[in-house]
């Protein structure tokens, strides 16, 4: 599945859904990002069925059908969205959006470069967080 996927000039794909075969993807540099692991293959009639289309992506209860949801809402993704994931997990970035959120990411790297010197230079988590985030 990655080969096709690079073949196909995908750069990586995030799954509603598990995965398997991490070592594989990591190995050929694609990134796989899944809501989970698993030793079982996905079915043979998983596949994309439109491309370029607005896709909402809906919670799963992590306790059992209707019992809940994993505490974040539904996202909907329009064609031209950003997503961008890493370890802890993968985001979208609406397009009208995006010279705000690289503005304020900006502003956050900045604003935890500060607090990391202070908190080397021993003056304490709290009081740096306080000064420079406002918390």
């Amino acid at each position: 599945m990655t080969a096709g996927a690079i073949v196909r000039s995908a750069k990586g794909v995030i799954i509603s859904g598990r995965c398997r075969d991490l070592a594989e993807h990591r190995a050929q540099n694609f990134p796989v990002f899944a809501r989970g692991h698993s030793t079982l293959g996905q079915s043979p009639f998983t596949r994309p069925s439109e491309i370029n289309v607005a896709l909402t992506i809906k919670p799963i209860s992590s306790v059992g059908p209707g019992l809940g949801d994993e505490g974040f809402p539904a996202v909907t993704i329009q064609p031209g969205d950003w997503m961008i994931g890493d370890e802890d997990g993968v985001v979208c970035v609406p397009r009208e959006l995006e010279s705000k959120v690289l503005e304020l990411a900006a502003k956050g790297r900045d604003i935890d470069d500060l607090c990391m010197m202070d908190i080397r230079a021993g003056k304490g988590i709290q009081a740096s967080f306080e000064l420079h985030r406002g918390k």
